[in-house]
């Protein structure tokens, strides 16, 4: 059988803390972004593009959420593949802490199998956090060039003081472009320029699993983006710098920036103006409507949305309803919730099914912003 040039793993396992009540039972890939996307969409639509049929999700909880966004993958072109296909693995977590405190050795053997039955010659691997529009083809004929053992990516940016950067690695180059060392990017100054690494790779599936069984041997069990992270600088690697825009969203003001960030027109053109489209779960809704009392400003509006009030420099997801003299400012509203007569909303993200009752108050600010959970009820 001849095989497959590419397979992919996308790890749906990222540290969750940071945005909870928002990712209580729903992992960061299964956030809603830009008003009808989820965060996993930008890392399956640049696999889509790159036309690698077998993809593998892991998972770190249930998956429930990601389950009923993804279905059969048919979104994304993976339903349609004879051998290939979308596979998830679910309860990493679970798995890696069943494995700490009784031992045992399998914990890469998933990873393992789905790379032998992908008969893929080289693993695209990635996380789930990062928005961006990644050209894979390009990066993979760029590694193929370079004869190195990996490709990272990376987005060069000069770091500002307004960013919580304390998530991302910093990939050091020197003035060849090669890379010398993997530091953490708090540990650069403001107005410095960094490379921020995007967690993402492409090498061959020889050598993920000459990293897996190296990591057994040192009892160094974790997810294999973190894992290739954590060997890179013992093997020969090749850079691939991404232009457009990136967003690590891992945190609850990353998440809340890159939003808004998409009310920038040249930003949301640069991620979804390109010659790859973000494809994403169709959805059959109605228009939305606005009431001819309705004031709406620079904002992003989802199908099926009712305003009757004012919204402002705000993403609004679908079935939301703005009820009369409410307002919505330098906001992010989730899915079918309802702001009630007189409410204000303002520097703040509520989540799905939530009701702000009439003349309630949801009031945050730029350096603090208010955090509604999943159906909350917010009274006057």
């Amino acid at each position: 059988m001849v095989k497959n040039k590419l397979c992919a793993i996308v790890n749906l396992t990222e540290n969750e803390d940071q945005l909870k009540p928002l990712t209580h039972l729903r992992p960061i890939a299964a956030l809603p972004f830009a008003g009808r996307y989820r965060v996993v969409d930008f890392s399956l639509s640049s696999i889509a593009h790159a036309e690698i049929d077998s993809c593998a999700l892991f998972i770190s909880e249930s998956g429930r959420a990601v389950y009923d966004h993804i279905r059969s993958g048919d979104s994304w072109n993976f339903d349609s593949q004879i051998s290939g296909g979308i596979f998830t693995f679910s309860q990493q977590t679970w798995k890696l802490r069943h494995l700490r405190e009784h031992g045992g050795d399998d914990f890469y053997d998933n990873h393992r199998i789905f790379m032998k039955r992908a008969n893929a010659e080289y693993v695209f691997v990635s996380g789930s956090k990062m928005i961006t529009n990644v050209d894979i083809r390009a990066v993979y004929k760029h590694h193929i060039d370079s004869e190195a053992d990996i490709t990272t990516v990376y987005k060069p940016v000069i770091l500002d003081k307004v960013r919580d950067y304390t998530v991302d690695m910093n990939l050091k180059l020197d003035e060849y472009g090669q890379l010398v060392d993997v530091v953490p990017l708090k540990e650069a100054s403001v107005g410095e320029k960094v490379n921020v690494n995007l967690n993402m790779y492409i090498l061959s599936v020889d050598k993920m699993n000459e990293i897996m069984q190296r990591a057994e041997a040192e009892g160094n069990y974790q997810e294999v983006d973190s894992l290739i992270e954590k060997y890179l600088l013992d093997y020969t690697v090749n850079v691939y710098e991404y232009t457009g825009y990136s967003a690590n969203v891992e945190t609850m003001d990353r998440f809340y920036q890159a939003n808004m960030d998409m009310l920038d027109r040249s930003k949301f053109n640069s991620l979804f103006y390109t010659s790859q489209p973000i494809l994403t779960k169709t959805k059959n809704g109605v228009p939305s409507y606005y009431d001819n009392d309705s004031k709406v400003t620079e904002s992003i509006i989802g199908t099926g949305v009712r305003i009757d009030g004012e919204v402002t420099r705000s993403v609004i997801n679908r079935k939301v309803y703005v009820h009369k003299d409410a307002v919505v400012k330098e906001s992010v509203i989730f899915q079918g919730t309802t702001i009630g007569e007189g409410a204000q909303v303002e520097y703040a993200i509520v989540d799905k099914a939530c009701s702000i009752k009439p003349g309630a108050k949801v009031i945050g600010t730029p350096d603090n912003i208010k955090v509604i959970g999943k159906n909350t009820v917010v009274e006057a």
